[in-house]
Parts: structure tokens; C-alpha cells; sequence
């Protein structure tokens, strides 16, 4: 029978491939994330019940399958969630070569980059312990960042156009940055980096045209007979 986790928080976190609530849970004494095993399956394009075979199958991921109970007024809901270990085993064990739907494919990759990145970052954000007399001074580790830079992962799926607006449109830099919270210098870098900077960039003015050499003879000569008949009165 599956344990039961308790929860801390329940966020709904924006990905690459639509919205995704996310639990921060207690297991035992231990925290961790854990996500909706039937979210995950929308998320995914995955059928629930094959998706629900292929993690009960499995002795490992099975160990990392929970019930949590949420409210909502006097509504009691009980849902099976996956722990995040369990979560990233099945992002494996998914094959995108077998996808035939390019566009499908990208979004389950940007996905997956997504989740590596951004389930054990929020983990560690939440629960890492704070020295109380040097946090103030110093972050926990000099080679870790002081603060929060931003969902790059999905800034980078947005930058590249695998994730849009729904009517097929990019989102604009300073879209990206509110909703990623990267901030907009860092977008631009990225953009170069990926190759992609030329997709915003502002359509270059049109150039002025020249004035060919005869025309400009014409206008000096008509400049320089209109001082001669002012200094001739």
C-alpha cells in the first residue's frame, strides 16, 4: 500500500510544457518535492493508466509514489503524487526518438531540462539550512549564487520559440523576464548564445537614399548663384 506524504506548500510552477503544481512534502521526517501523478501525464502527452503500469512496474519508482491529501473549504481530495526522484526516473525512461510530432518532441526535451533543473533547486532553496550568525555576510556556499537568477531553463525554451504564446507567437524579452524571472540582460546573452537574437530584433531602418553626383553639382550651383546675386546688389 502507498504511504502517505504530508504537505507544506503547493505552488503551481509554469514549465515548458504548460502549468504544473508542485507539492513541497514531508515523508518520514525527510522533505522533498513531489508532483501529481495525473498532472504529470497531461504535462507529457502520456496516457494516465499506461503511465500509472509503467511506475508500478517498477520497484524502484514505486517506492517514490505517495498519497497526499489536499483541502479546499470543506472538500477533501486525495491524489497519488510522485516524490521527485521518482518524477526524474520517469522523465528517463520516456523516449522522445519514438515522438513523431516535432514540435511535441522539443516540448517533452524542454521538459525534461526543465525538471532536472528547476525540482532539485527548489529543493534546495527551500530547505537548505541558513548559518545564523553568517548568513547575513555570506551565502551557505561561496560557489553556490547568492540569490535566485531565474528559470533559464524555460527562459531558453521560450527564447527558441519551443514554448509560445497560444496563438504560435514569441514572447517578447520582457515577457520572458516576468514570467521567468531572468532578468532581461541575461535574456539578450542567452539569445546570442543560442543564435536566436535576430528573431527580436527591430526590422532595420530602410536606408536613406543618395543623392547622385549630378544632383548634387546641381544644388551647389544654384547655391552658389544665389549668394553671388546677394553680394551683386
Amino acid at each position: 500500500m502507498t504511504s502517505e506524504a504530508k504537505v507544506i506548500r503547493l505552488k503551481s510552477l509554469h514549465t515548458p510544457a504548460g502549468s504544473l503544481p508542485v507539492a513541497w512534502v514531508e515523508v518520514a521526517g525527510r522533505k522533498d518535492l513531489a508532483v501529481p501523478l495525473a498532472r504529470l501525464a497531461e504535462v507529457v502527452e502520456y496516457d494516465l493508466r499506461t503511465l500509472r503500469k509503467l511506475v508500478d512496474r517498477d520497484p524502484v519508482l514505486r517506492d517514490f509514489q505517495r498519497v497526499v491529501t489536499t483541502l479546499s473549504g470543506n472538500l477533501k481530495r486525495t491524489q497519488s503524487y510522485l516524490l521527485r526522484p521518482g518524477v526524474l526516473g520517469v522523465l528517463v525512461k520516456i523516449s522522445t526518438s519514438r515522438i513523431q510530432d516535432p514540435a511535441k518532441r522539443e516540448r517533452i526535451i524542454a521538459f525534461q531540462r526543465w525538471a532536472f533543473e528547476a525540482l532539485d533547486r527548489l529543493l534546495f532553496e527551500e530547505f537548505a539550512p541558513v548559518p545564523k550568525l553568517q548568513a547575513a555576510l555570506q551565502p551557505l556556499f561561496p560557489s553556490a549564487p547568492a540569490k535566485f537568477k531565474g528559470d533559464r531553463a524555460t527562459a531558453a525554451a521560450m527564447l527558441t520559440g519551443d514554448v509560445r504564446r497560444r496563438d504560435g507567437s514569441l514572447y517578447s524579452y520582457s515577457e520572458i523576464a516576468r514570467i521567468t524571472g531572468v532578468p532581461g540582460t541575461t535574456l539578450r546573452r542567452m539569445a546570442d548564445r543560442l543564435g536566436v537574437r535576430h528573431l527580436r530584433r527591430p526590422p532595420a531602418l530602410p536606408t536613406p537614399a543618395k543623392a547622385s553626383d549630378a544632383e548634387l553639382l546641381r544644388l551647389l550651383t544654384d547655391v552658389l548663384n544665389r549668394l553671388y546675386l546677394h553680394l551683386a546688389r
